[in-house]
């Protein structure tokens, strides 16, 4: 039973299960339009392994003290990890088309200034008051949709900005648990939805933005059969996980659970597309 922990602590503290996410929701857009290809989701899949392991890394003073506790004790295991990721990493940067390079390089500096300061009072994206929500869900729904479109060379219809906008909406939503995860770990002067507009406020918000994400499935257009039913069931699972949150839950919820939303929709998907 204590290897079981110990297996699902390194599966879920190094960053594996929300690089899985992180591949799911970009092959979740390129089966929408169609597509069948892997190097952008798999791309996907080490760029956040080591993009948040850096991140983690960094800023592993700042962070839960036992979480940071198991990071140097897995100190080992972590670097060859982020080493093996890093390799692959570079042989896929030399299979994408040269205009993705473009779309890569914003999310790509936001996530070094993320954690790394950008001018000499030591400030960073982080800790910008409002701006961490935004710059995650931006950033998620820009490398999971704009990203595979444009490496595949696929033209920028309004199908195609819905399915961004869509992605956006859902992921801020599915954000909102993270922030209220770390009320008790935040400092006020980050300014977090939570922190700002309280818990409940922040659950409603999020409660309609996936609402509107269901309706504005009805003016998209899916080559799922069952788009509708999908969407749907994806709303419930999020709506569940979002209204279920509080800064009490343990690390498991979010760190598994919630991240877990985009495995459960690629399955759905394949299940029922």
């Amino acid at each position: 039973m204590q290897f079981i922990k110990r297996l699902l602590d390194f599966y879920i503290y190094s960053n594996i299960h929300v690089s899985i996410a992180a591949y799911c929701l970009t092959k979740i857009t390129l089966l929408e339009f169609g597509l069948n290809e892997n190097i952008s989701p798999l791309f996907v899949f080490f760029a956040t392994l080591v993009s948040y392991n850096f991140i983690r890394y960094y800023n592993i003073l700042k962070i839960n003290i036992v979480f940071a506790k198991w990071i140097k004790s897995n100190k080992l295991q972590l670097f060859l990890l982020n080493l093996v990721s890093l390799i692959f990493l570079i042989i896929l940067i030399f299979k994408l088309q040269l205009q993705a390079y473009f779309i890569l390089i914003p999310f790509a500096l936001a996530t070094f200034f993320y954690v790394v300061p950008f001018n000499s009072q030591n400030i960073n994206l982080r800790n910008i008051a409002g701006l961490k929500l935004f710059l995650i869900t931006i950033s998620w729904a820009g490398v999971t949709v704009l990203f595979p479109i444009i490496n595949n060379e696929y033209l920028f219809t309004k199908d195609v900005w819905l399915v961004f906008f869509q992605r956006f909406i859902f992921l801020f939503a599915i954000t909102i648990p993270f922030d209220i995860r770390d009320l008790n770990f935040d400092i006020p002067e980050i300014r977090t939805l939570p922190q700002i507009i309280g818990l409940k406020k922040s659950k409603y918000l999020g409660s309609i933005l996936l609402l509107i994400f269901f309706i504005s499935e009805h003016f998209s257009f899916s080559i799922f059969k069952n788009s509708l039913l999908i969407t749907s069931m994806i709303t419930i699972i999020s709506l569940v996980l979002l209204n279920l949150s509080t800064e009490h839950k343990s690390n498991y919820y979010t760190s598994f659970w919630v991240e877990a939303v985009p495995i459960f929709w690629l399955l759905i998907i394949l299940l029922l597309g």
